[in-house]
């Protein structure tokens, strides 16, 4: 319970101080949410390699760049599901290159966030590149963007009644 009422104090407060006037749209660009840098992986890198890099990273998508730092593709964990599980490959001399999507779609970060949500909804994408100044720098996806609906209504999601089929008057059940 102790934990409960700390989340509650610091909501309050956050509530009350004077950044609560800030809010979130999805007409915001970008730009406003807390983007990730891009993680890379050079072209010719082994699907072990890969792999261990996003665990280690705690993310689900890289791009795979060229000897020139250019970007040849996207690998996901959607492409480990889908292109690389149960095909009986060797996951170290098997290289990223032949299980990425190579027709990259990226997105400026001065787009609007409805924009980032139509295309990954669009096209079934859970993570787009977001280019600054024409070069990729950051990685969007869509947890991204719910931790962010979260955070700006923190107070209605922590209020929800513990059955999500119980019927409440007001929030807080």
């Amino acid at each position: 319970m102790d934990f409960l009422e700390e989340e509650m104090r610091i909501m309050d407060e956050n509530t009350n101080s004077a950044n609560n006037h800030i809010e979130f749209s999805i007409d915001d660009p970008i730009s406003s949410l807390h983007l990730n840098k891009v993680i890379t992986i050079s072209a010719g890198s082994t699907l072990s390699q890969v792999i261990n890099l996003l665990n280690e990273k705690a993310i689900g998508a890289i791009l795979v760049v060229d000897k020139n730092n250019d970007t040849v593709g996207i690998f996901t964990e959607r492409d480990i599901l889908r292109k690389v599980v149960n095909r009986g490959l060797d996951f170290n001399s098997d290289i990223v290159d032949n299980f990425m999507t190579k027709n990259l779609e990226t997105l400026c970060e001065k787009d609007p966030i409805a924009f980032a949500l139509n295309r990954m909804s669009e096209g079934s994408y859970r993570h787009i590149p977001i280019t600054k100044d024409n070069k990729i720098a950051y990685m969007l996806s869509v947890k991204d963007i719910v931790d962010q609906i979260s955070f700006y209504n923190r107070k209605r999601v922590l209020n929800l009644p513990p059955n999500l089929k119980q019927v409440s008057s007001q929030y807080g059940g």
